[in-house]
């Protein structure tokens, strides 16, 4: 069988009633990758990860693991390991019984027991930990039981569904780090959930973005990024400016600013309305060639700035490298410029 064809889910669809959650979705995952399903709240995105599991029946289509459907095998034979969003540690149990809970229930010899919950706890650096009870244990420490319960049964596939969303910024990215680390130790196929763009780019080989039950796009995180499929994407997965322009023989219009489009705009003409990110804009001082503009505000956020421009065409927000020196004041006039290769359609094409 095809690595790529490890899951397989051929045109799944959920329905409540006449309410359409999920329409059709059609993934396959490659043995050993790391997939995030990734959109705002309501876009089908759990559903997925619930079907996947055994809590949800697919109205239509069907999912395959290994070749095999699953839609005979109850949810607790799949060999699937789960991380939920509120880690679901039982407050009697110490994190020793807590991670030796899922082969208890699959009967599995007490010394083999020990041993596996042994490996698992050292895998997430708890074995120190072991007889803590979870009140007694700090947020990550609890992520990180909940991980090493999911993964001892050795489960074929293991899914998230927003582990890190109860967690500080801090202590989310420290997490987001060791997660990535241990998922490429482990080998394990992963499939996330979440809606913070940021985490799914960080940890993801590939992400699928979602909207309104249907996958809209598929792709590598820079790729989808630096490509998006639709307005939706690019607005989904960061910031992203608006120029609307008029295009001719190779070049465009935008607020009174004439600039060069890439290669593949050629042959365009007219109304175009384009796309460009943020740290792809430049501030120059105002009578510079460029959009010109005055900075209505800009935010500190530690390794940058991020500036609001007001142009002709409508505000611009440009983020700024932290050099040491601050950008240009509020109140002062600017101008903005890019390079050709910066720019995106709508649809995220270059032609």
């Amino acid at each position: 069988m095809p690595a790529a064809d490890f899951l397989v889910l051929d045109g799944i669809a959920k329905h409540y009633g006449s309410v359409a959650a999920v329409r059709e979705v059609s993934v396959r995952v490659a043995q050993g990758e790391f997939l995030g399903l990734l959109g705002p709240s309501g876009c089908g995105k759990t559903t997925t990860l619930q079907m996947i599991a055994g809590f949800e029946t697919p109205s239509a289509g069907a999912i395959r693991l290994e070749g095999r459907d699953l839609a005979a095998i109850p949810a607790n034979r799949r060999n699937i390991g789960l991380v939920f969003q509120s880690y679901a540690l039982f407050p009697h149990m110490n994190v020793a019984e807590n991670v030796a809970f899922g082969l208890e229930m699959r009967k599995v010899p007490k010394p083999e027991r020990t041993e596996r919950v042994k490996r698992a706890l050292d895998l997430v650096h708890l074995s120190h930990l072991a007889e803590r009870y979870p009140r007694q244990m700090s947020g990550g420490q609890q992520q990180r039981v909940a991980l090493a319960r999911a993964l001892v049964i050795e489960p074929r596939l293991l899914l998230l569904d927003e582990p890190l969303s109860n967690l500080d910024a801090k202590l989310r990215e420290e997490m987001q780090v060791e997660l990535r680390e241990l998922q490429k130790r482990v080998g394990v196929t992963t499939i996330l959930v979440t809606h913070d763009q940021q985490e799914a780019m960080a940890l993801c080989d590939r992400v699928a973005v979602m909207q309104a039950g249907n996958i809209v796009q598929i792709d590598e995180p820079w790729r989808a990024y630096d490509a998006p499929a639709d307005g939706f994407v690019a607005d989904f997965l960061g910031r992203s400016n608006r120029l609307p322009a008029r295009a001719g023989s190779g070049r465009a219009e935008c607020g009174g600013h004439n600039f060069p489009l890439p290669d593949g705009f050629a042959g365009h003409t007219g109304d175009i309305a384009l796309t460009i990110r943020p740290e792809r804009l430049r501030i120059h001082p105002e009578g510079s060639s460029g959009l010109a503009g005055t900075v209505h505000s800009r935010v500190f956020l530690g390794g940058f700035w991020l500036v609001r421009v007001e142009t002709a065409v409508g505000d611009m927000m440009v983020t700024v490298q932290n050099t040491g020196t601050p950008p240009a004041a509020e109140g002062e006039r600017i101008a903005l410029d890019w390079d050709a290769h910066s720019l995106r359609r709508m649809d995220g094409t270059l032609s």
